[in-house]
């Protein structure tokens, strides 16, 4: 097999996080509407992801969907990076001007939508400076899953780190520490279940190149993993195939338009 080199490669997580949240909720999914970075109007402001409920009352069901209205605004950070007490505002920004960015007044009443952080790992300022300046308190649901109480619009905090296994395989193996060998051997496992869909392609991708040694040492390199491996090499070919064809095509330009002037003299 050839190997990849992917350490100086930067990990697409966003791309990954939308598929990996959408896996968690498949069982639901013809009841809600998923929207990858939502445009707010026209300037440059994204929305990570926007999950709409398709029938207002209906209740979600899963773990992570259970705090959810008709309208729920997501803010991703990769494990690489953390999040911070300005993303609150930025986020609680975004979710105020969704509201109003409609063009009939109060058509998107308050009650109908929420706001979901997801982090790996505990953000003690975050969570600090809500308690202190706002008054919210965080109250644990489940493993993983935070509520913060004190506001109009219910505000969750999902730390992907502390996630049940059981309940929420997909997120808490979206990471660039995968604990063990035994983690991984299960994630192959549910893989290959499910190696022809798209969307575990998407996150079973990002999870093999951030943790490619450990997956190694469990020998877990079956038949479908191996397919997705040389798809990642096949990929990363055609792209610096693509890249020196440019660079060739360029150099080829330059040297006729020297040429060109030099026979103009």
């Amino acid at each position: 097999m050839k190997e990849v080199q992917t350490s100086k490669e930067p990990l697409q997580w966003h791309p990954a996080f939308y598929a990996g949240i959408q896996i968690e909720l498949e069982a639901e999914s013809d009841r809600l509407t998923f929207e990858n970075e939502h445009q707010l109007g026209t300037m440059p402001k994204e929305i990570d992801v926007l999950i709409i409920k398709k029938e207002k009352y209906y209740q979600v069901k899963k773990n992570i969907g259970k705090i959810f209205r008709t309208h729920n605004i997501i803010e991703y950070k990769s494990p690489s990076d953390y999040l911070s007490v300005d993303d609150f505002y930025r986020v609680y920004g975004y979710a105020c001007f969704y509201k109003a960015d409609t063009g009939r007044e109060d058509s998107i009443p308050i009650e109908e939508l929420t706001i979901s952080f997801v982090c790996k790992s505990r953000p003690k300022k975050f969570i600090s400076h809500l308690e202190t300046s706002w008054g919210y308190s965080l109250c644990r649901q489940e493993p993983g899953i935070y509520y913060l109480k004190g506001d109009k619009l219910p505000i969750q905090l999902i730390i992907t780190a502390e996630l049940s296994e059981a309940e929420n395989l997909w997120l808490k193996s979206l990471t660039d520490s995968l604990p063990g060998k035994s983690e991984a051997r299960r994630l192959v496992s549910r893989y290959q279940k499910h190696k022809d869909n798209v969307l575990y392609e998407s996150v079973m991708d990002i999870i093999v190149r951030a943790n490619r040694n450990t997956f190694e040492e469990a020998n877990t390199m079956c038949a479908a993993l191996e397919e997705l491996v040389e798809k990642i090499y096949h990929d990363k070919l055609e792209e610096l195939m693509q890249n020196r064809q440019k660079e060739l095509e360029a150099m080829l330009q330059k040297g006729f338009d020297e040429g060109q002037a030099e026979g103009q003299k």
